[in-house]
């Protein structure tokens, strides 16, 4: 009984350490890195930022740096204090229009019912950014993949996005690998983040196969804003051109000894083809001037040796009839850790592919999407910079 009862104590100790800030004292900064934009669109975007300790917070937004308007996180009339993850989103925002925003916090020393205290405040620099107007056809897109939590390789690949001018990054499976904890998740997301400059570009995280995996891997997605739906997969129009994002689930079926029972992609991947058919036929999809399908595992592999467990099969059996009835200019993939370009129907897929790099600087890759007038261009770069691959769609 007394076993019983430790372990009860323990699995509690676990949950509540999971849910609580991180611990603060009065020599540390307030903010864990920078913040970062998510799920941009054109009349709003979420800024997302991560604090020390428990604090009151809110953003000073406006066109320019000198006249702001302040917006805070409110659930039911209540601040969001309880918690180190907080996300406001700033709407009601004009298309195609430059904005600056900066992120403050106050600490909070003590906060019971009738008797609060507070510490200091910290103030960001102030960032901009620019939300897509409906109307943009000129736009670049990164797409990365496979980065895996290798420093080297990040910082390389920042380096290279920080030479080319874009509008926002992909961050397409395996680049926040098997998160133990909240903290390591953090740090992952953080190394990204911070080092492809988030706080003023929005970028996308999708999750690949090694993002579900490990004891945190459900609790890494309250780091993330996925538009109204929450759910991992969506869709989103950059200027005229749509954007489906798919999220693919593991690389092993469901039954497999090492998932014990606690994951269904089964049904999760139903459902993406539910979402899949309303999409297709959506106004938003059919009137778009290009479509561009992202998600980690191809549906499709050159040959057997780099699909040795059937990884696409389970999606590809849901979602390939759907995308036969519909047009798709590109689909762009990572997952094997080696770049590779698929003509249409060279082995049985609907659409043409690119499949990304790997996690070594010998391998890396970026995909860059150049939309131009109703031209799309798109490139493949190594991390030295090099052109791996050219097409004009």
């Amino acid at each position: 009984m007394r076993k019983i009862l430790t372990l009860v104590m323990a699995v509690f100790a676990l949950s509540a350490a999971a849910q609580q800030p991180f611990p603060g004292d009065s020599a540390r900064a307030l903010f864990y890195g920078e913040p970062y934009l998510q799920y941009a669109t054109p009349t709003g975007v979420s800024v997302m930022y991560q604090t020390t300790c428990s604090v009151h917070s809110w953003i000073e937004l406006g066109r320019d740096s000198l006249h702001v308007d302040t917006l805070r996180q409110l659930i039911g009339g209540q601040e969001v204090v309880h918690d180190a993850e907080h996300r406001i989103r700033l709407a009601d925002l004009q298309p195609g229009a430059t904005y600056w925003y900066r992120v403050c916090a106050t600490q909070i020393l003590q906060n019971q019912s009738y008797s609060k205290t507070f510490g200091r405040t910290e103030r960001t620099r102030f960032y901009r950014f620019t939300l897509p107007a409906d109307t943009v056809r000129n736009f670049t897109a990164l797409v990365f993949n496979d980065l895996h939590c290798v420093r080297s390789v990040e910082q390389a690949m920042a380096r290279l996005a920080d030479s080319i001018p874009h509008d926002f990054v992909v961050f397409n499976g395996d680049c926040l690998p098997e998160p133990a904890d909240r903290r390591q998740a953090l740090d992952a997301v953080h190394a990204l983040a911070d080092a492809f400059d988030a706080a003023e570009t929005p970028c996308i995280f999708l999750r690949g196969n090694h993002e579900i995996r490990n004891a945190y891997s459900s609790g890494m997605l309250s780091l993330f804003d996925f538009g109204p739906a929450g759910t991992t997969y969506h869709a989103f129009s950059w200027g005229d051109t749509r954007f489906v994002l798919l999220d693919c689930g593991e690389d092993k079926p469901d039954d497999t000894w090492v998932y014990y029972g606690l994951n269904d992609f089964t049904a999760f991947r139903r459902d993406q083809a539910a979402f899949l058919a309303d999409e297709v036929r959506s106004r938003a999809y059919r009137r778009a001037a290009r479509r561009v399908l992202i998600h980690h595992i191809p549906l499709w592999f050159s040959d057997a040796a780099h699909d040795p467990g059937g990884e696409s099969a389970p999606c590809r059996e849901l979602w390939a009839p759907v995308l036969a009835k519909a047009p798709v200019d590109l689909a762009i993939n990572g997952h094997t850790h080696r770049f590779q370009f698929y003509e249409k129907g060279q082995y049985g897929n609907l659409y043409p592919m690119l499949i990304g790099g790997g996690p070594s600087l010998r391998d890396a890759a970026v995909v860059v999407i150049e939309k131009r007038g109703r031209t799309l261009r798109t490139k493949v770069l190594d991390a030295a910079g090099s052109v791996l691959f050219e097409r004009t769609w």
